[in-house]
């Protein structure tokens, strides 16, 4: 009698689940995960169609995130694992794994720098400031981390007048639900690219604007219910003034995309998320100094709190555009240039262009 009940069981979530995955409508994007769903593939006959279809079933299963958080939780909770599918919890942070240590994409870094160099002027001013990852801030050794004093000593080799940050950055410094630092806390960096680089740098009263509810990039690969942060981005007179030009979007011309507030990733306020090229200039500006930051993501958050040292700033995402494109838009010659990408670029840099 038992054998039979569990067959009848067994049978019935078969059957069950196979028809909610018929009727129910498939879902275009993974809100909790970040992500577009894969589409249902037109039939061939190999073996890639196999994969393509276990992998639709799988982002279309009935009730996955439900699942996915249970699976999360029994983790975690019960087998006390240190991780799930490489994210980490450690004092109400969560983190993702970054491991192991990438020799050749550092090896690669070094070298799509040495490329870049070649297109400035003798009259560059040069720096580089890798951003650690906050998990560089993880000092409980029962995690995995890569070579992070590798990565510094090799970077170094590019002799180019470094801005090292790791001392004056905290793991407070970072949102908990997501990868990137939090521009209400690094003023002390601009403070100390001041010391470095030399720029007209005047102290502004910014005004805090406050988003409550953003949920990180690491939220939803965590599966776990978590509250939401708050994310505050900082306001000013040369911030509210200044003209922005990008490449893609010509129709926004301000720092802050609001909107991108209450899409998938919030963070994308910041310089609207992911832009090849922009242009912001200060007309009000005291100096006639120009800025050109190479740059990642963490960039876009930190460059609206230099507008006011520099009559103009450019930034170029090589992540997006190659060089015989942003050459067409840019003459180097007498400006500052900094290469500021964080170490998860570094350590994965098959993403960069030459």
């Amino acid at each position: 009698m038992k054998n039979k009940i569990i067959t009848v069981i067994f049978i019935a979530y078969i059957f069950i689940f196979s028809l909610l995955g018929i009727v129910m409508q498939d879902e275009v994007v993974s809100i909790s995960e970040r992500r577009k769903l894969k589409t249902f593939p037109d039939f061939e006959i190999n073996s890639e169609y196999i994969n393509r279809l276990d992998k639709y079933f799988l982002d279309h299963f009935p009730f996955r995130d439900t699942f996915r958080s249970i699976k999360a939780n029994f983790n975690y909770k019960v087998l006390h694992t240190l991780d799930n599918n490489g994210i980490y919890l450690h004092d109400d942070y969560i983190f993702k794994k970054e491991y192991p240590t990438n020799y050749d994409s550092i090896a690669n870094f070094i070298n799509i720098i040495g490329k870049l160099q070649k297109n400035l002027s003798s009259d560059n001013h040069v720096y580089m400031m890798i951003i650690p990852d906050k998990n560089y801030y993880l000092h409980d050794k029962d995690f995995l981390q890569i070579d992070y004093d590798y990565l510094y000593q090799e970077v170094s080799k590019l002799n180019i007048q470094e801005i090292d940050i790791r001392k004056i950055m905290t793991l407070n410094d970072y949102y908990m639900t997501d990868t990137h630092w939090r521009q209400d806390k690094i003023s002390k960096v601009v403070a100390k690219m001041h010391d470095v680089m030399g720029f007209n740098y005047i102290s502004e009263a910014y005004q805090e604007k406050v988003y409550n509810q953003f949920y990180g990039v690491y939220y939803g690969e965590a599966a776990l219910k978590r509250k939401p942060e708050k994310l505050i981005y900082l306001t000013s007179p040369s911030i509210d003034n200044a003209k922005v030009w990008y490449l893609e979007n010509k129709d926004l011309t301000k720092v802050y995309n609001v909107l991108n507030l209450e899409s998938l990733d919030g963070y994308e306020v910041f310089l609207d998320g992911a832009s090849s090229y922009i242009e912001i200039t200060n007309d009000n500006s005291l100096t006639n100094k120009e800025l050109v930051i190479f740059r990642d993501s963490f960039a876009s958050s930190i460059t609206p709190l230099l507008i006011n040292s520099y009559k103009k700033i450019t930034l170029i995402d090589n992540r997006y555009i190659k060089s015989n494109v942003y050459l067409d838009y840019i003459d180097f010659s007498n400006q500052d240039v900094i290469f500021m990408y964080s170490t998860l670029i570094v350590n994965n840099s098959v993403t960069l262009k030459g």
